[in-house]
Parts: C-alpha cells; structure tokens; sequence
C-alpha cells in the first residue's frame, strides 16, 4: 500500500463517480409521464403487448442519452428474443438466430440514430457559424 492509498480513506455509501442513482437509462426502474404516454400509445394503438412495449421504449431512451451503447443494445435483444422464445416456445436454434437478426437491427438503428444526430449538430452549428458571418 502507497502513502496515497494509506491516506485516502473511503466513506459510506456510494463513491464519487458511481451510477447506481441514474434516473434515466435501460437499467433505471421508472418511467417518465412522456415514457408513460409512449408506453400505453404503443400498447393500445399498435397493439403491442406491453412487456415488449416497455422494453422499447426503455431501449429508445437509453439510445437517445447513449447512442451507440453496445451494452443495451445486448441486453434489450436478450430479453426480446427471452419473451418471444417463452411465448412462441421456441427452440435453442432459432432463439439464438433470432437474437443475432434482433442484436443486428438494433445496430444498425443505433447507428443510423446516432449519426442523424452527429448531422442534425452539424447543422445546428453551421447555422451558428452563418449567423456570425452575416
């Protein structure tokens, strides 16, 4: 042990830099009103049954805050492909095909959204830019 770590004693409770508090994300426990809404827009106008519907809009956004996150993007596609498995009775075979199809379209969502927002600041920047010149 250094004279550094000797002297820096940790406290109770969660440290500097944790994310156990996060109040947004696919891992946080509660929805938003705007995420509430979404959820029972999806549920009654699409029809769609509501534990996919809250894994949706969860998984949008946490996207929205983290375009790109490979994690969730793993995660929302394994608890997908685990409720249509559970509920069609699928085999081992064509789950694991259906997360590769499901992990894969996630992907490319994300970057499609993700770069729609790098060309979206980029706009909003040369038109800063623009004002200045004028």
């Amino acid at each position: 042990m250094t004279v550094n770590q000797a002297e820096i004693k940790r406290r109770r409770g969660g440290q500097k830099g944790n994310r156990n508090a996060r109040k947004h994300g696919f891992y946080s426990g509660t929805l938003g009103p705007a995420e509430t809404s979404q959820l029972w827009n999806i549920t009654n106008l699409e029809g769609v049954d509501p534990e996919i519907a809250f894994i949706r809009v969860k998984l949008q956004s946490s996207l929205e805050h983290h375009p790109g996150n490979r994690r969730v993007i793993r995660e929302a596609s394994r608890l997908i492909v685990k409720w249509y498995s559970a509920y069609y009775g699928l085999d081992a075979t064509t789950g694991s095909y259906l997360k590769t199809v499901v992990q894969n379209l996630l992907e490319t969502a994300s970057i499609r959204q993700s770069a729609g927002l790098q060309g979206s600041q980029k706009q909003m920047a040369d038109r800063r830019n623009e004002s200045y010149v004028l």
